[in-house]
């Protein structure tokens, strides 16, 4: 990684140099000439023609669906379904490839690492998380239209929850161990989530896409009091691929 592109603490403070310095690299690190995918239906790509490819299909989708409210409601059905092609972009995403690797750096005092691999301050953020064994996420929310997940290495828990407001707690509503690299998706109106690794012996590694970027999120300690939940900043541990070596950026939020 070039020792002149600029860090920042949060995707929404990154700027358009840095992502630009930092897709350049990649693409030189896959060996790839800049533009979108050559196939642009099918087939697997590589990390630098994901994130080249991404932004279009996401300001496409937003000038459809500002014109009319059918069209979004039709665009917020589809959204991480097989038909989503935002969907159908991550999962050609060649992860056999190991391009992912570069940016996988490990704390073993921490639950886990977020790592920003690439964002454009505008529609997209994408971040490899590094988790030590047995150690998880709070339960969260994602004030986006969505995060993408898929695990590059080990296996990885999402438990989902949604509120009770009668009882004021969160209830599981779904538990389920990833252990290949088929997308995973949720957005808050399917509820909110934890994520851990269910291991006691292997560190795991997943992928994950959140458009358009934000930089804080609600996280709940205790699931028995869900009308208490705290705010919480992003914090990258490292970002395109350099460690922070300020502590400041090294706190640990989800």
């Amino acid at each position: 990684m070039a020792s002149n592109a600029p860090l920042s603490s949060s995707p929404t403070s990154v700027s358009f140099l840095a992502y630009d310095t930092a897709y350049e690299e990649i693409c030189r690190d896959s060996g790839k000439n800049f533009g979108p995918p050559s196939d642009a239906k099918s087939g697997p790509i590589t990390l630098a023609e994901f994130i080249r490819a991404l932004p279009s299909i996401l300001r496409q989708e937003k000038e459809i669906g500002s014109k009319s409210l059918e069209e979004r409601e039709r665009q917020n059905a589809l959204r991480g379904t097989k038909d989503d092609p935002v969907t159908t972009l991550f999962s050609r995403l060649d992860l056999s490839l190991g391009e992912w690797k570069k940016y996988a750096i490990f704390d073993s005092m921490k639950n886990y690492t977020r790592n920003l691999i690439a964002t454009d301050n505008e529609t997209f953020t994408l971040l490899l998380l590094c988790w030590n064994s047995g150690k998880e996420s709070p339960i969260h929310d994602h004030p986006c239209d969505g995060c993408w997940l898929r695990v590059c290495q080990g296996k990885v828990q999402e438990t989902r929850y949604e509120i009770d407001t009668e009882t004021d707690k969160m209830d599981i509503t779904f538990d389920e161990v990833y252990e290949d690299d088929a997308p995973a998706f949720i957005k808050d109106s399917m509820g909110y989530h934890k994520v851990g690794n269910p291991s006691e012996s292997i560190p795991a590694v997943t992928l994950h896409l959140y458009c358009p970027p934000f930089d804080q999120c609600k996280i709940w300690l205790d699931p028995s009091h869900a009308s208490r939940p705290s705010n919480a900043c992003m914090c990258n541990y490292s970002e395109y691929g350099v460690k922070h070596t300020c502590d400041m950026f090294a706190v640990n939020m989800i």
